[in-house]
């Protein structure tokens, strides 16, 4: 009984060591892979090929005025460096001015009849109370306050446009990069949409347009240039 005993467990063990060597087999880490370094240095090419291409900014605006109007002022010399939010013309600001101080004198008159139709609507209802007055009376003074604070809030619209107007007078550079040269010049009349006064466009980084034919580019495949390149191709 004892040596059957001793037989099992030596089987045991024979099958252990067995399980774990192949445990260790499979996470073992692969050898290692050979590779070949080759070191890259200048040279000149043996042949090369020439196409034309063309510099193109990544970011280009065109200023167009959004009001009418003549130009007052020009505060840049043409191929200038210009900064985001930088002034670059400005359009006669009176008429807008006086167009503005008009809309705040409407808007004040709307706010003092609100003032005095909330007052009458109050002293009626007050009076209502007290059965001293008409419920029709008391109606009108309700529907004429309404009215009033109706007019206030389209005299306040019409400020607020107006005083957009008074802003869209002063154009300045919508970011940081060069501008091109003016269209306009002092004393131009200008029309809201439509009068392109210049570009501004950035320098840095730059596209190039390039156009290849569509055979070149299967040759370069061929040889396998290391260059990225397709018709068209703008990098």
């Amino acid at each position: 009984m004892y040596s059957k005993f001793k037989y099992s467990l030596f089987i045991i063990a024979i099958v252990f060591a067995s399980c774990k060597a192949k445990v260790s087999t499979s996470t073992a880490a692969p050898p290692p892979v050979n590779v070949s370094v080759i070191t890259v240095k200048d040279t000149i090419a043996g042949s090369y090929d020439e196409y034309p291409a063309t510099l193109t900014a990544l970011n280009e605006v065109r200023l167009t005025a959004q009001v009418n109007g003549y130009i007052t002022g020009i505060y840049f010399k043409d191929g200038d460096k210009v900064s985001k939010g930088q002034r670059l013309y400005t359009i006669d600001q009176q008429v807008y001015g006086a167009n503005l101080q008009q809309a705040i004198a409407n808007l004040q008159v709307q706010q003092t009849n609100m003032t005095k139709a909330q007052k009458d609507a109050d002293r009626y209802h007050e009076l209502e109370k007290h059965d001293a007055i008409a419920k029709q009376q008391v109606d009108y003074a309700d529907a004429a306050l309404d009215a009033a604070k109706k007019q206030v809030a389209a005299a306040q619209a019409n400020v607020n446009a107006v005083r957009a107007n008074v802003g869209f007078a002063v154009i300045r550079a919508p970011f940081t990069g060069t501008i091109g040269i003016s269209q306009v010049k002092t004393g131009t009349a200008v029309v809201a949409g439509q009068t392109i006064l210049n570009t501004v466009s950035t320098d840095d980084p730059v596209a190039v347009d390039i156009n290849v034919n569509q055979n070149d580019i299967f040759r370069f495949l061929k040889y396998a240039i290391p260059i990225r390149i397709h018709s068209g191709a703008r990098w």
